[in-house]
């Protein structure tokens, strides 16, 4: 029995004896504070917010909007547009200077009213002057129907050449109601896939809502937001759509690549070219 014990005992010495020391004076810095911030409604719009960002010692912001417009923010005060009724949650994300972590805070705001809407002369042109059968667009035929680039004013990776595109995206309509605000993607069945090669798939995009705000895009321009799990042109960009030019006969929106889940990508960008259908 003494032979069998011997060597145990020696390999739990031999195990005690290569412990690490301690280091006592080392600790980890407190974990940082949530972050403080104000929600307050505008002066005299319902469905508009204001958020600033109360805490200090701040290296790095990020806001987050589901559900309103802009998306995202890093500003320290900003506004932000909830254009349907309903319960939203905002989120801030911070990044602390002396590198203790990121924390974050959220609070609830409740949006009770629609945002208003007229047929301005904007909104006639989009909708097909906001007659009950509305109006949609769908992809110029001209080159530069499609142009990819990393920056807003960026077009350098790609533009597509005349009749580039193809037939399953030209046989796509994106139609737009002004009654009720409805948007449907009218796709013939099909939409091409751009993370899976640009292949044409079955896809059912079934009928959603938009809504169309002037004045509230980069550099003023004005803006279409659909769903998140919608799209118009390519299935890639982001819902957040800027107008850079709507006319009767010619849209042109500029909006972020997007990622599959549906988050818009730190770099790249659309611009897209329609005409009537």
């Amino acid at each position: 029995m003494k032979k069998t014990l011997f060597p145990i005992v020696v390999l739990v010495l031999a195990v005690l004896s290569c412990a690490p020391d301690r280091d006592d004076e080392f600790q980890l810095p407190p974990a940082p504070a949530a972050p403080d911030f104000s929600v307050e409604m505008l002066a005299g719009d319902s469905n508009r917010v204001v958020v600033k960002d109360l805490s200090e010692g701040n290296f790095q912001r990020l806001w987050d909007f589901p559900g309103g417009s802009p998306k995202t923010s890093a500003r320290a005060v900003d506004t932000v547009l909830f254009a349907k009724k309903g319960e939203y949650v905002i989120t801030l994300f911070v990044s602390k200077k002396d590198g203790s972590g990121s924390p974050s805070a959220s609070k609830k705001v409740v949006i009770l009213t629609d945002a208003p809407v007229t047929c301005t002369p904007k909104m006639a042109m989009l909708t097909g002057d906001c007659n009950p059968l509305g109006k949609c667009w769908t992809f110029s035929r001209d080159a530069g129907a499609v142009k990819v680039g990393p920056t807003y004013d960026d077009f350098s990776w790609y533009t597509s050449p005349a009749n580039g595109l193809q037939n399953e995206q030209y046989d796509d309509g994106f139609c737009f109601v002004f009654e009720n605000l409805v948007f449907q993607n009218r796709n013939n069945g099909a939409s091409v896939n751009p993370w899976n090669g640009y292949t044409p798939q079955a896809y059912d995009p079934g009928v959603s809502e938009f809504v169309f705000l002037e004045g509230t895009g980069i550099l003023g321009r004005d803006q279409i937001v659909l769903p998140d799990d919608q799209f118009m042109g390519v299935w890639d960009c982001d819902n957040v759509l800027d107008v850079v030019k709507l006319t009767a006969t010619e849209l042109i929106v500029r909006g972020r690549q997007r990622a599959q889940n549906g988050t818009p990508l730190a770099q790249g960008w659309f611009e897209l070219r329609f005409v009537p259908q």
